[in-house]
């Protein structure tokens, strides 16, 4: 009777002791189901649809770094070969000033506000191209073109010879234009009476804009040109720039 008591009482203990090490335990990897071979294929994300080529620059535009010249590196290079020029003894000319004193132009640093006399919307777009904007018009036929960048930068080139108005501040600018077959050709005027033009055209398969910038001097001396390319936006881009 008391050998039955021992053996009971053993079994007990190691059933207890078992007990608690399996609550300590913890839980192991479960495993997951295996897959269904009925189950269908998760569905490819949607593709992008292909922007359509264009039949004109009307419409939205993205900045191609990759493929655009470098405007502040090219006014620098201006600067730099017409100041060996000088030293050689070719004349006491520094490149042309169009836009004022804009920070790594040349042109020397500014420690200040820039003067509005001295702010040039086409050189600002020369060393900084926005990196989107949209063109549009009202209606076919339109004399105005509307320029509107991501900027909030609003440009309005008039191609019907009319008056242009003095731009009451930096970021609404009027601007006279024409149009030479499909492309915008502008006729600007910079500061210390440099000249600036720009001519925006289509590439031949429609899918980009390029814009020419072209700078001289008051007496168009000096030039420098620098190519910006805008890649299609599909119309229907959440951004919209107005």
């Amino acid at each position: 009777m008391m050998f039955i008591k021992k053996i009971l009482l053993v079994s007990g203990t190691c059933l207890l002791a078992g007990g608690l090490l399996c609550a300590q335990a913890p839980p192991g990897p479960l495993t997951p189901p295996p897959p269904d071979p009925n189950a269908p294929a998760p569905a490819p994300p949607p593709k992008k649809p292909e922007v359509q080529p264009r039949k004109n620059i009307l419409g939205l535009w993205k900045f191609n770094k990759d493929e655009s010249d470098d405007g502040r590196a090219k006014l620098q290079q201006s600067r730099q070969a017409d100041n060996t020029n000088r030293g050689n003894g070719g004349g006491g000319y520094g490149g042309p000033r169009i836009g004022g004193p804009w920070p790594g132009t040349g042109g020397g640093g500014y420690g200040g506000p820039r003067p509005q006399s001295d702010i040039s919307d086409s050189m600002g777009d020369l060393v900084n191209p926005p990196h989107e904007m949209r063109l549009s018009q009202k209606f076919d036929n339109d004399p105005e073109v509307l320029l509107a960048d991501d900027r909030e930068h609003r440009t309005s080139f008039f191609t019907d010879g009319r008056k242009i108005e003095k731009s009451k501040d930096y970021d609404t600018k009027q601007v006279a234009a024409r149009w030479d077959d499909k492309k915008l050709v502008t006729d600007e005027k910079g500061a210390h009476g440099g000249k600036v033009a720009r001519t925006f055209e289509l590439s031949s398969d429609g899918k980009q804009l390029i814009e020419t910038v072209h700078v001289t001097d008051s007496k168009g001396n000096h030039p420098v040109n620098v190519q910006y390319v805008y890649d299609a936006m599909d119309q229907a881009d959440p951004y919209s720039p107005h």
